[in-house]
């Protein structure tokens, strides 16, 4: 919803990450164009075996095919919650759930065993479980900080947008301090609280907790256990592809 996340892997090592910003999203070729070229430079005049991806924004999948093919791949593989990944789905609905959480929960399980949880500090931050069976289970969502900082300063007359940040205090001394203060002490005890009753609604109290996205160093110091998976999403891309490829086989 925000970034388009790429990663260059050789073999199982990623090699390479780059971000190209989804908005204003204009169709998509734009994106696409960017992600080419990056591309080209990562791969360093090599030539890209295949691509696979992943979204959660319809208008990007024509530009992202687009993408592939002008990189010599004409099947790009997309990975949704319809694609079989050994990753059953226990939820109502599982054509819902976004290609980013199963992607994240099959990561998560193949790094780190089940139980586990997954915190996903993007756009939105999600929540989603997998069992000790290995089964996803769901989650929560909740806007993310950043869209909280932004949607204060859209709606009121006289804020500020301000980075999310933590502070040295609870009680700001000037309208910044204070926006930081509520959003990064506010997220946290969120989180905090969410993930009580997550693991006690799993029966799961020593359930690993990886967490993942662009805020998540902010907030890791402050959740003692948790585990920290930069590019978790592009792990479950490389996981997602191997296991289809298998499949095939």
């Amino acid at each position: 919803n925000t970034n388009l996340t790429l990663g260059l892997f050789r073999g199982e090592r990623l090699a390479a990450v780059g971000r190209v910003e989804t908005h204003p999203l204009g169709g998509g070729r734009r994106q696409a164009a960017a992600a080419v070229r990056w591309a080209r430079r990562a791969a360093r005049g090599a030539s890209v075996d295949s691509v696979v991806f992943g979204t959660v924004v319809p208008a990007l999948r024509p530009a992202l095919k687009e993408a592939a093919r002008a990189l010599g791949v004409p099947a790009p593989l997309e990975i949704g919650p319809g694609t079989a990944l050994g990753l059953r789905l226990a939820v109502r609905t599982p054509s819902e759930v976004g290609a980013d959480r199963v992607l994240n929960a099959l990561a998560a399980r193949a790094l780190h065993g089940a139980p586990c949880v997954v915190v996903d500090f993007g756009t939105a931050t999600t929540f989603d479980c997998v069992s000790g069976r290995g089964d996803y289970l769901g989650g929560a969502i909740l806007p993310g900080p950043q869209l909280a900082a932004k949607a204060l300063r859209l709606h009121t007359a006289k804020l500020p947008e301000v980075p999310v940040a933590p502070t040295r205090r609870v009680i700001g001394k000037d309208t910044v301090e204070c926006i930081q203060a509520g959003l990064y002490w506010g997220y946290l005890g969120m989180i905090e609280r969410v993930l009580k009753m997550t693991l006690a609604e799993m029966r799961a109290p020593k359930a690993k907790v990886v967490l993942t996205g662009g805020l998540a160093p902010l907030f890791a110091k402050h959740l003692p256990g948790a585990l920290h998976e930069p590019e978790l999403t592009l792990q479950g891309l490389r996981l997602a592809a191997k296991k289809v490829t298998d499949s095939k086989c």
